[in-house]
């Protein structure tokens, strides 16, 4: 029974220290930094929400594991999402937004947590990096959720495609060998519960205002979101 307790316990500061830190708005002078983990690494897919979002840095993070286990109700998707994990790392880039284009990407990134990650969790491939007045940001799992893909809720190539890419674009500017492979390898939950929607993408991420499109729609026809794809 008191095991049980300590267990309650627990999970009531977790819940308390996601309540505090979730989305915490910077303090005005400070500099922040968004650290992207999975589509924010891509060039095209961050600079869609921040187009001064152009330049960005290699990093690692300490004690974070990304994984397949973030849900799209929408697009009957599962996303790539980061979670606390002693011991794990993460290969990740980092880029400065102000308040106001963070505030613009939490509306983006809404099934998320904004987190402020520690800056000892935080190597910077051998570049020397002072954390003065720094805050880095990371969107992690609200409360660690993980959900694993099934096959309602699968991994899609489109997704992956996008991810990649981005890791690619970092090794070949910065040279830094096997940064993609280790984009692979430390992603944990690939399933076989993973298609390849590359001619048809489960998100049409390049037909313009998509989103508001499919908002519009859905609102009208019950169906709309669960329309054959042909």
């Amino acid at each position: 029974m008191r095991f049980v307790f300590l267990l309650f316990l627990i999970f009531l500061m977790t819940v308390k220290t996601y309540a505090d830190e979730c989305n915490r708005i910077p303090i005005k002078g400070s500099k922040n930094f968004i650290i992207g983990y999975g589509s924010l690494m891509e060039k095209n897919s961050r600079t869609r929400t921040n187009k001064e979002a152009m330049n960005v840095k290699p990093l690692l993070i300490k004690n974070f594991q990304r994984e397949w286990g973030h849900r799209s109700s929408r697009y009957k998707i599962t996303f790539l999402t980061i979670s606390r994990k002693i011991g794990s790392s993460v290969n990740a880039v980092y880029y400065p937004l102000n308040i106001k284009s963070i505030k613009k990407l939490d509306k983006r990134e809404k099934g998320y947590c904004r987190y402020r990650v520690k800056f000892n969790e935080l190597e910077f491939f051998g570049e020397k990096i002072s954390g003065k007045n720094k805050n880095f940001w990371v969107y992690t799992a609200k409360r660690n959720n993980i959900i694993q893909p099934d096959n309602d809720h699968p991994i899609v190539q489109s997704y992956v495609d996008i991810f990649l890419n981005g890791c690619f674009q970092i090794q070949d500017k910065f040279k830094i060998n096997n940064f993609s492979k280790l984009c692979v390898e430390t992603t944990k939950g690939w399933s076989r519960n993973w298609v390849n929607d590359r001619i048809h993408p489960r998100r049409p991420f390049l037909i313009p205002n998509f989103y508001r499109i499919d908002s519009l729609l859905s609102q009208k026809f019950t169906y709309y979101l669960i329309n054959k794809i042909e």
